[in-house]
């Protein structure tokens, strides 16, 4: 029986695709825009939930933080911060610069060069005196300096393959995996450490990121719809946490408890998304093997990351994002409806399933509508007042998860936020969520031929920039 849950439900998710489709092209009046209401319907009830969901997590987590703080005589976790960066010479200072304004620092600080051709290298050297001796195929620097940091070389093999080695090599019990160009705020380790002596079963955690977007000519553009796109998804993580299903933990800043790790073999060096994948190898750990390990992300563990500033960014970021989504779903299809997996089973892996079509049916519908539109020079009032009720419902609720999110993070209200909010609801459908969706289409395309092409995210100097939420 379980063999058949994952095909039955994809099946019926894209039967339903390919009949909306076929009635666009069969049928008259408002059922030939039968795609659009399915896409509108499921979306509006996700939305529903989704923010009903989050005010009742975002109230449980301030009644949390009325509760006694953390007792400074607790034994803190050491912890180690793991860097893979190739080619970051831009944006590495800033980033270390962060480190180094850490309330309650890194025990250790590992640099993860992964055969890099640009100065980086050569600016660490001078910047913080290494000294290299040889270490297996590569070198391993130390600093006089700054007696935390270390550097190891190594020719390029990527992303999961040399953080593998990072936490092979590390000393901290927590491992913390940072982007090169994702910046911290001064209290984000000492929060990490807290999350992990609150809760003995924490195994993976996330931080709370913004964007930034260097200064392009579309950089306005991707970072009005990339901050209110980040808001929403990170306290959508706040709740999937609440329900004990969270999958997505961003690698851009992400912590794991150092046998968690052990036990689960470390990053898939095949994955397209090693941090997603991961997640699905520790909740299919959980299960299997009876280990209690929880998956949360922490409010107070902030920063922001370089984001896409252009449109051929963005797409082939978003395209590796998908075809990587769709490969690990794919992989772990076996958990989806499977109650032995608990609520990640049950109903977030069912969730996802919906989710690989979703984009797709998104685009479709905006597509069949601009061509009844154009064939037709009419659109029926039923469809006209769905349209406008659907902008209305989306206003609000929108708007209200801004509220929620400011609130959870103990951010005072931003009215000017909040206005701009309205804004993006109303042209998002029209602009950034047609990207988002072409990208998706763009990720099936990869997966099925199996390849992803890599395109650098900075031509140029990344300027660091403070947002205010």
């Amino acid at each position: 029986m379980q063999s058949i849950r994952w095909p039955l439900l994809f099946g019926s998710v894209l039967g339903v695709l390919l009949f909306s489709l076929y009635a666009s092209l069969a049928f008259s009046g408002v059922a030939a825009w039968t795609i659009g209401l399915v896409y509108i319907s499921y979306d509006s009830i996700l939305l529903i939930f989704m923010v009903v969901s989050s005010q009742r997590a975002v109230t449980r987590e301030a009644r949390k933080k009325n509760a006694p703080p953390v007792s400074s005589s607790e034994k803190r976790p050491t912890l180690s911060v793991l860097i893979c960066a190739r080619n970051e010479r831009l944006v590495l200072p800033e980033c270390l610069r962060a480190l180094k304004a850490q309330t309650e620092p890194a025990d250790e600080i590992i640099i993860l060069d992964d055969g890099s051709t640009d100065p980086m290298v050569a600016w660490l050297t001078t910047e913080y005196a290494l000294e290299f001796e040889p270490r297996g195929t590569g070198t391993l620097g130390h600093s006089p300096l700054w007696p935390a940091l270390r550097v190891l070389g190594k020719p390029n093999s990527g992303k999961a393959d040399s953080l593998n080695l990072g936490w092979k090599m590390a000393t901290g019990e927590i491992i913390v995996t940072l982007d090169a160009d994702t910046y911290i705020e001064p209290g984000a380790l000492a929060s990490i450490r807290d999350g992990f002596v609150e809760d003995p079963h924490l195994g993976i955690a996330g931080g709370v990121l913004l964007p930034v977007c260097q200064q392009t000519r579309w950089a306005s553009f991707f970072q009005f719809f990339q901050t209110f796109e980040y808001a929403r998804g990170f306290l959508w993580r706040l709740t999937w946490m609440q329900y004990d299903m969270l999958l997505l933990i961003s690698g851009a800043f992400a912590a794991y408890r150092r046998d968690v790790l052990e036990t689960v073999g470390g990053f898939d060096t095949t994955s397209w998304v090693e941090d997603y994948e991961l997640t699905h190898r520790v909740y299919r750990d959980i299960y299997d093997r009876g280990h209690q390990v929880t998956v949360k992300t922490l409010s107070g563990a902030r920063g922001t990351t370089d984001a896409p500033a252009t449109v051929g960014t963005f797409l082939n970021q978003r395209r590796r994002w998908f075809a990587g989504f769709i490969a690990t779903h794919f992989k772990y299809h076996e958990m989806v409806g499977n109650g032995r997996y608990g609520a990640v089973g049950r109903y977030m892996l069912p969730l996802k399933t919906l989710d690989l079509l979703l984009p797709i049916y998104g685009l479709a519908a905006f597509v069949v509508l601009v061509a009844i539109l154009a064939i037709r020079h009419f659109l029926y009032f039923f469809i006209v007042k769905l349209i406008i009720a659907k902008f209305v419902f989306d206003l609000l609720l929108h708007a209200y998860s801004i509220v929620l999110y400011q609130r959870w993070l103990g951010i005072p209200l931003s009215r000017k936020l909040w206005m701009q909010s309205f804004g993006a609801t109303l042209t998002e459908p029209f602009a950034f969520q047609i990207l988002r969706q072409l990208g998706a289409v763009f990720g099936w395309l990869a997966f099925l031929r199996g390849k992803i092409n890599w395109m650098p995210q900075r031509p140029v100097a990344v300027s660091v920039q403070t947002l205010e939420v």
